[in-house]
């Protein structure tokens, strides 16, 4: 185990203040709950006090995530430029936001639309996160790998996913709907992760057939004992096989109808995810910005909204028959070592190297992974 001093943080919390557009002058609220890394939090608000911008913290009990948030917490948010969720802190799904629906993540919306206000972060804040090379990658580098991603993703139309376990599943989607990604600083609009690097494909919109297995769910810490199946027929999940969560997921869709339709496909792309720490986090955000990832649901309006989603574990994933994803979550050489994303790579070192998703030059530290 690593123990990471405040210093060592600030490369990491300079790139969310880039990343979010945080700008001087404005009032942020670190949100957070007693769970909330309190190094990660000084660290913060060091930074911005020191760029200009005006921190303070709101440490609530945690919300479960369906839950309500508080009205003196929803005012707070509401009174200030930019809210800055602090890890484990997610209301994504809580009753007052999730209505909001797409509209703030959608990708690349920032180049006609102004940053809203509040502006949400959702900073995954594990300790000792922001010392990692995930939280200190260079934002220009992952922006340009994002173009040439959305390029290829955007001109196709179907996607698939495919793994050694039986996983075969197959979607439509509409490449001009991606969403879930970033190009530029303050980007989407409404809200941005930190760290981020995963495109959203498939939103439900299209049409879903085949079979998939999920290693992972979000909100349920480590693998699961065995991985979970879900049988998908014209965009619904009929059966879903495999221990305690899939007899969950069986009781919801018997509870709440509209509850069983598959709702997303996403994959990551962020060089330096790592399957380690995203399989320790119980949100698996990590995961998400490296594997292909699957979710089911209602929609957002629904009076009982419920999602579920979570990591198909070293799957393949194709966008028209062109593998973009490899085993052990490797995305293909042809993005990774574009030769756009290996220019803007130079300007921080040797761009292969910059851009290794592994490298034993960390020491020991997993600082580079």
């Amino acid at each position: 185990m690593i123990d990471y001093d405040i210093a060592d943080m600030m490369d990491g919390v300079k790139n969310m203040i880039e990343a979010s557009d945080i700008r001087p002058g404005d009032q942020v609220l670190l949100l957070a709950d007693r769970r909330s890394d309190a190094a990660s939090m000084e660290a913060i608000t060091a930074g911005l006090k020191f760029m200009g911008a005006e921190p303070m913290s709101l440490i609530t009990e945690p919300i479960s995530r369906y839950g309500r948030v508080p009205e003196a917490v929803l005012d707070a948010m509401h009174a200030c430029d930019v809210v800055i969720w602090v890890w484990p802190v997610f209301i994504t799904f809580t009753p007052g936001h999730r209505a909001l629906g797409r509209k703030r993540e959608e990708s690349g919306t920032q180049l006609q639309e102004q940053r809203m206000k509040p502006y949400f972060i959702y900073f995954e804040g594990a300790p000792g996160l922001l010392a990692r090379d995930y939280a200190r990658f260079p934002n220009p580098v992952l922006w340009k790998l994002a173009e040439k991603v959305r390029e290829v993703v955007a001109a196709g139309k179907v996607v698939r996913i495919e793994d050694d376990l039986g996983s075969h599943l197959t979607a439509s989607y509409d490449g001009t709907r991606l969403y879930g990604m970033q190009f530029r600083a303050g980007d989407p609009p409404g809200r941005c992760h930190f760290p981020w690097g995963r495109c959203g494909v498939f939103n439900g919109s299209g049409k879903a057939d085949g079979e998939v297995f999920l290693s992972c769910v979000q909100g349920v810490a480590g693998e699961l004992p065995a991985p979970m199946k879900w049988v998908v027929k014209d965009s619904e999940v009929v059966e879903a096989e495999g221990g305690e969560l899939a007899e969950e997921c069986r009781q919801l869709f018997k509870n709440v109808p509209g509850s069983n339709r598959l709702v997303e496909i996403m994959f990551g792309y962020h060089p330096k995810a790592s399957i380690q720490h995203g399989v320790a986090d119980p949100m698996h955000w990590e995961l998400i910005s490296k594997m292909p990832w699957v979710g089911l649901g209602t929609d957002r309006t629904h009076p009982d909204f419920r999602h579920v989603d979570g990591s198909v574990m070293n799957a393949r994933l194709y966008i028209d028959d062109r593998l973009i994803v490899h085993e052990q979550g490797m995305l293909d050489r042809s993005l990774l070592h574009h030769p756009e994303v290996l220019e803007a790579a130079s300007a921080y070192g040797d761009p292969y190297q910059v851009l290794a998703p592994v490298s034993h030059d960390a020491h020991g530290s997993g600082t580079l992974w």
